[in-house]
């Protein structure tokens, strides 16, 4: 820089000029070669640096003639103002603060190695002025995008608050270290804490209802836990720290940990369910009182129909009875069988939908024995029906014996009822896996390991059953038309649900295939033991 004039600034800022590809290229390297960065990508600040190296040429042209030429200082003023801007649209970009601030130093460096591998030499003034101009983009930049990054966080806080001030959800914080709590207004309200009271942890145990402290005690210690992952939640009853209503609250939140592995701070949320918890009483002791008076009202029932049954049972053998009468006596014996089936099936719905899953009493018994029982007495009371049994392998395991005659007994009448006239009903029970379908197909229950589930399939020829119809087959009081026309005097619809019900009550599940060329065939899959197999 030996030479006077505006010269040696051209002939300084053109060099600098024709070595940008050089500078970009060398500052693209420095940035990818940067182990903090870790950017495979590409640097962040890709397009714009391009932008503010001539920023900065401009800048280094002004500051020469400002130094030369008096009154030239709002030249230089108008450059670095340039610089600013462009530092100022970087941040609004929504950059990474250390990204940019790393991107731009080596820029910085960059600038420099080129210079002293070309031989450009800067005057203190000059290399002063690119310093301060640089320090300027990176402070606006580190200044734009911290200003940038509050406000996006004011603005997701205050969706933040509206979203929980809509839902009615309270957010707490507890520092594990100091033992501070913070509750938000609305986590205060559903405790009945005053707003201008102080929130203390030993506070918050008092206002828990005394029969739910030692379970939201035990709930906070696991959370702390390192190996539960921080999980927390419960629901538990408070009563109002200063209102003392009783409240249900269903609290969700997520212990932190420092590198030690030591619970740090609590951060969650809860939720009034009061609402939700009063109806749920309210619905159980609905159920009780229906389950009351469907046990008083079967009893009810129960009762003449037991005289019914023992009065014609003693008119059958010792009456005396002329055919015609006998057969009158048996329709009258066979409509008591039938409300009896009928008031035990209403039962059944009852406790399954309403209570729970039916009860059964599972012991060690032979699945063959069990359906050739069921089948013998459905042949006596359809003579004209065909009704075929075969069994297969071995027939022990753990059954609830008139569960299963049940089961079969729905099964095989479903069957009967809608089978064409004159063909047969088979009925097979073997170990899943030991045969195949007709036409080599194995059924869709067929899973799992063969010795632990027995399969008890129940076919008949006849239309298949509609596929719209087969999402509702099994639900309660479902009754499908038989061969064209609607069923009648055939029960409640409740047979396939009651089946399906014990199946699922042994652990297990029924399954149905039903097709125009090979029939119609429901496969109840039982494990052998009673939860063995899942449904």
């Amino acid at each position: 820089m030996d030479d006077d004039g505006p010269f040696v600034e051209t002939s300084i800022t053109a060099r600098l000029r024709g070595c940008k590809g050089d500078v970009l290229e060398r500052w693209a390297r420095r940035v990818l070669a940067d182990p903090e960065a870790q950017r495979p990508a590409g640097p962040v600040l890709v397009r714009e640096v391009p932008e503010l190296f001539d920023e900065l040429i401009a800048v280094l042209s002004a500051s020469r003639r400002a130094e030369e030429c008096v009154g030239e200082d709002a030249e230089l003023l108008d450059a670095s103002a340039r610089v600013e801007e462009h530092a100022r649209l970087c941040a609004a970009q929504g950059r990474c603060i250390a990204a940019a601030l790393r991107e731009l130093s080596h820029l910085r460096a960059a600038l420099i190695e080129v210079c002293v591998e070309q031989g450009i030499s800067l005057g203190v003034r000059e290399a002063q002025v690119l310093h301060a101009t640089l320090d300027a983009g990176m402070w606006t930049t580190a200044v734009g995008i911290e200003a940038a990054t509050r406000a996006a966080l004011e603005d997701s806080a205050a969706r933040l608050r509206l979203a929980t001030r809509a839902g009615g959800v309270g957010v707490w914080d507890y520092d594990i270290l100091t033992g501070k709590l913070r509750w938000d207004e609305r986590t205060r309200e559903v405790a009945g804490l005053d707003r201008r009271q102080e929130v203390r942890y030993d506070l918050f145990l008092a206002s828990i209802h005394p029969d739910d402290r030692a379970r939201v005690e035990e709930a906070v210690r696991r959370s702390q836990a390192p190996e539960s992952g921080g999980e927390y939640g419960v629901e538990y009853r408070v009563v109002g720290i200063c209102d003392r209503v009783e409240r249900w609250l269903a609290v969700q939140g997520r212990t932190f940990f420092d590198a030690a592995g030591r619970g740090v701070r609590m951060l969650g949320t809860v939720i009034d369910v009061t609402d939700r918890k009063q109806a749920e009483a309210a619905r159980r002791e609905e159920l009780l009182l229906r389950d009351r008076f469907m046990a008083a009202f079967s009893h009810y029932l129960n009762t003449p129909l037991t005289s019914i049954t023992l009065a014609a049972s003693v008119l059958a053998h010792h009456g005396n009875l002329t055919p015609r009468q006998a057969r009158n006596v048996e329709r009258i014996a066979t409509s008591a069988r039938r409300m009896a089936r009928t008031i035990n099936d209403l039962l059944d719905m009852n406790r399954s939908r309403f209570g729970g899953s039916v009860p059964i009493a599972p012991r060690p018994e032979d699945l063959h024995a069990l359906c050739k029982s069921a089948v013998d007495e459905l042949r006596v009371a359809h003579r004209d029906v065909p009704i075929q049994l075969d069994v297969q392998g071995s027939g022990a395991g753990l059954w609830d014996p008139e569960r299963i005659a049940q089961m079969v007994t729905n099964l095989v009448q479903n069957a009967i009822d809608h089978a064409d006239p004159g063909s047969a009903v088979r009925v097979t029970v073997r170990p899943r896996g030991s045969g195949e379908r007709e036409g080599g197909e194995r059924g869709s229950v067929e899973r799992g390991n063969g010795d632990d589930e027995l399969l008890i399939e129940v076919h008949n020829d006849g239309p298949a059953i509609a596929p719209e119809l087969l999402e509702t087959l099994f639900d309660p009081f479902h009754r499908a038309a038989v061969r064209g026309r609607a069923s009648t005097g055939r029960g409640l619809g409740l047979g396939l649900f009651i089946a399906q019900q014990i199946a699922r009550a042994h652990g297990g599940a029924i399954e149905v295939e039903s097709k125009a060329a090979r029939g119609t065939t429901f496969t109840a899959r039982l494990p052998r033991r009673v939860g063995a197999a899942g449904n």
